[in-house]
């Protein structure tokens, strides 16, 4: 089998965007919108602490996206301590 007449696909879009870099990006999304967006109580907690743990994995998911972690915690940081703070309610008072 010879390897020097294949088809593969370019790394970069014909509109000039890195699919990896969207990949990261997308999963960032992902996580942002299981915070925010999930009704599954247990997985909007994971999102929540995954986004405010800044650890490694966050770190690098932000790197890999393009995005800077220092900034996308200081924009989310405030919305993320409400919506704890509202599920928070909900566990103290179950009928809010």
């Amino acid at each position: 089998m010879s390897l020097g007449n294949h088809n593969t696909q370019p790394i970069w879009s014909r509109e000039g965007k890195d699919p990896i870099r969207e990949l990261w990006v997308a999963v960032l999304t992902r996580a942002i919108h299981d915070a925010f967006g999930q009704n599954d109580y247990t997985e909007a907690r994971r999102a929540l602490a995954w986004l405010k743990s800044k650890n490694r994995d966050f770190r690098e998911v932000c790197e890999y996206a393009g995005r800077n972690p220092d900034y996308v915690y200081k924009k989310l940081i405030k919305p993320l301590n409400e919506r704890e703070k509202y599920f928070e309610s909900l566990q103290n008072n179950p009928f809010h």
